[in-house]
């Protein structure tokens, strides 16, 4: 192993110097406005919303120098100005100073985020460019990311001789990025119209006949797009790019996701299924580094892989130890590992040959290719499955009534065992779930707060006329004696207080049975619960929508027991926004330990629309988000950070 790595360092030492540092990489940023794009709909011409508003990070080569480099704080300081900049009434004052406190506590590698923010980089703000035509390479975020995420391949490719244009990715107002195609199409007319602004600019010496793209996690299907729309693209590198996605699953990214799930399956589906990205018939040199923990825990039900569907020259590397992090230079920068640091390494380096190679006619990349592929943590072999499709066989149709009373029973989770199919009984108890050939041997698990469960194998159902009936018995639970003193008590709140609107996660229109939540510590028993609190950033749904609380006992940091023994009904009107506090006082609540709190999609009072969803924010200092996709799914993790979910307490 110490032979592979001295090895190692000599050729990378040694590819550096065939590269050479030519130039100071030069660092501008400009603010257009596309008046042929509508971005704030139903405003007059004259709101500052109204047209589409695009801002240009370029990057660029120059002979010049200045003494003062730019910061990383100023290049994260941009993304702050853009937050407030794209919305109405937004205030984001110290969402800078807030994420690079989340980076450095992510990493491990302390408390103190201005260590992030007062990193040097080598670009240098408004410096001359230098004379002669230089290729061009357009940079394609990730979600919601923008060129600071990367910065150091930017930089390099700059003092290579490239300019580089950072496209940042940013949706439909109010400015989110979401896997939906006309979000994603939003950043693909960016790029296209900042190709054509540089066309007109003269100043940036641009050599159109060579054009390539560089792009980072979901910034990689907007790549494929804007490479299939623009057939003049000579190059492509994608770091772990959505071009090519595995189904089934929940995508977990450097920077949280909105709606996820099953709906993310859907959306790319719409894409791809417009033959949008048509690798086919693309003629693109193409170079794709890929995770190695894009399977982590799951197993997909199909994949589409842009890769091996491309003809065109292409290349494919795996780092199998890598994760998604280690796609963006920030864990590199902190030092936060070796591996990581490593690994970005051999990223920028690759990255600047492959381009100097397809844009520049340079002979460099062949070496540095041959070494990625000859070490023991890479592999060329691309994940392949088959592509399974779920075929439903039936559906099963019925109604939930209580044993005794004989009388329905509402919101009741009915839904198969650990998989991702599931829903809720409505008001009446009754039931529809399609079932699909690969559950016969599963268990259906019918469950409700104050009742005991029921579990029956799939292929043991039988029903009469395709309509089956299921009673659940009442489960008596004693509850604790809790003796009040007159000491005076104090008063706590607990859990996620954040209500930051740019940062956050979701449920998608049609998503009844999902679940999200958070862990809150217990630091006194006995702890009384008085008050449950959360905010709305975002509500798009066009019909009023109903939430149950559970509180769950943990158990390897995952729910356990739902601890509730009556149902807390959260009723959503459409469109609310803003902060919400349900009254707990009424139920007696007693907690002694850890809890998960979370909320549960159970019932709409009409119909939501296609696309639509509602958003709560994120924040950082928790154990992160727990999520589960229907009614008896397994929780996983679906972010790092946690949902702004918290109460309020007293002991």
């Amino acid at each position: 192993m110490k032979k592979i790595s001295i090895l190692l360092t000599i050729v990378l030492i040694s590819i550096q110097s065939i590269l050479g540092q030519k130039y100071n990489a030069g660092f501008t940023s400009i603010k257009l406005v596309d008046k042929n794009r509508v971005y704030k709909l139903n405003t007059p011409e004259s709101d500052s919303l109204h047209f589409r508003p695009i801002d240009l990070d370029i990057w660029y080569p120059s002979n010049k120098e200045s003494s003062k480099p730019l910061l990383f704080g100023d290049l994260f300081a941009l993304f702050e100005q853009r937050a407030v900049n794209y919305q109405d009434n937004a205030d984001y004052s110290g969402l800078t100073a807030e994420l690079a406190l989340f980076y450095v506590s992510e990493l491990g590698v302390g408390t103190d985020g201005q260590k992030l923010l007062d990193i040097k980089t080598d670009s240098h703000f408004n410096i001359e460019i230098s004379q002669g035509k230089h290729p061009v390479v357009i940079y394609m975020a990730g979600f919601n990311g923008m060129g600071f995420e990367n910065y150091k391949v930017i930089e390099n490719l700059a003092q290579n001789g490239f300019v580089v244009l950072s496209i940042w990715s940013v949706g439909r107002y109010p400015g989110d990025m979401t896997n939906e195609k006309e979000d994603m199409m939003e950043q693909v007319y960016d790029a296209e119209f900042a190709l054509r602004y540089i066309t007109k600019n003269k100043k940036l010496n641009i050599d159109l006949n060579k054009v390539g793209i560089l792009s980072c996690s979901w910034g990689g299907m907007s790549a494929a797009v804007f490479a299939n729309r623009n057939p003049a693209i000579k190059a492509m590198v994608s770091y772990d790019g959505s071009e090519t996605h595995y189904f089934g699953e929940t995508d977990t990214n450097f920077y949280a996701n909105r709606a996820e799930g099953k709906d993310n399956d859907r959306f790319i589906n719409e894409i791809i299924e417009l033959n949008l990205l048509n690798p086919e018939n693309q003629n693109v040199t193409y170079l794709y580094f890929e995770s190695g923990d894009k399977l982590d825990e799951f197993t997909p039900t199909s994949e589409y892989n842009y890769y091996n569907q491309l003809k065109s020259k292409k290349y494919y590397l795996r780092f199998k130890n890598s994760t998604h992090a280690d796609f963006v230079c920030i864990p590199s920068i902190m030092s936060s590992s070796e591996n990581s640091i490593k690994i970005y390494k051999e990223l920028e380096i690759a990255t600047t040959s492959f381009f100097n190679k397809y844009l520049n006619r340079s002979t460099d990349f062949d070496n540095s290719w041959e070494t990625l592929n000859s070490l023991d943590y890479t592999t060329d072999q691309t994940y392949n499955l088959s592509k399974n499709k779920l075929v439903t066989i039936k559906e099963l149709n019925g109604q939930v009534i209580d044993k005794k009373t004989n009388l329905p029973l509402p919101y009741v989770n009915i839904g198969i065992l650990n998989r991702e199919t599931g829903t809720v009984t409505d008001t009446k108890g009754k039931f529809n779930l399609p079932i699909n050939k690969d559950f016969i041997k599963d268990t259906l698990r019918i469950s409700m707060i104050g009742y005991k469960p029921i579990e029956i194998l799939i292929k043991n159902i039988e029903s009469k006329n395709n309509k089956l009936s299921f009673k659940m018995e009442e489960q008596i639970s004693e509850l604790n004696e809790v003796v009040i003193t007159a000491k005076a008590s104090k008063k706590k709140t607990l859990g996620n207080k954040t209500e930051s609107k740019f940062i956050g996660t979701g449920f998608a229109y049609n998503q009844l049975g999902a679940e999200m939540g958070i862990k809150i510590n217990i630091r006194k028993n006995p702890t009384i619960v008085e008050a449950f609190n959360f905010s709305i950033s975002y509500n798009r749904l066009s019909a009023k929508s109903i939430f149950r609380l559970n509180f769950y006992s943990v158990k390897q940091g995952k729910p356990f027991e739902n601890l509730m023994t009556k149902n807390i009904l959260i009723p959503i009107e459409s469109k609310q926004t803003g902060l919400v506090t349900v009254n707990l006082k009424p139920y007696d609540i007693v907690l002694y330990d850890d809890i998960i709190a979370t909320l549960e999609w159970v019932d709409n009072e009409g119909e939501n629309n296609k696309g639509e969803g509602i958003f709560f924010p994120l924040g950082l200092f928790t154990s992160g988000t727990l999520h589960k996709e229907s009614s008896q799914a397994s929780f996983r993790k679906l972010s790092s950070l946690g949902v702004g979910f918290n109460i309020d307490v007293r002991y």
